[in-house]
């Protein structure tokens, strides 16, 4: 992966905020409530984020789709441009 494209991957999800989460899914048609968007950002802030990072991609992955499965598909669906980053 290119370096730079990695670094700015990493920096805007370590740099997420509540009310970018929020906004972002309600303009892409998911409905959000703060409470699932609060523990959404505590799993992925939960350790310091890198793209490159395989192993804690698929477990961050793996853990967002187990404790949110009605989000997961279309969450997915909207990143299926960048899908070869996330595998």
């Amino acid at each position: 992966m290119n370096p730079v494209i990695r670094e700015l991957i990493n920096q805007k999800v370590r740099q997420l905020t509540l009310k970018e989460l929020i906004k972002l899914s309600h303009k892409e048609g998911m409905s959000l409530t703060v409470k699932e968007a609060r523990h959404i950002l505590s799993i992925i802030q939960e350790k310091p984020f890198d793209i490159a990072d395989k192993k804690r991609v698929t477990e961050i992955k793996k853990q967002l789709e187990l404790e949110f499965p009605s989000h997961y598909d279309k969450a997915f669906q909207l990143l299926k441009p960048y899908e070869s980053y996330l595998e």
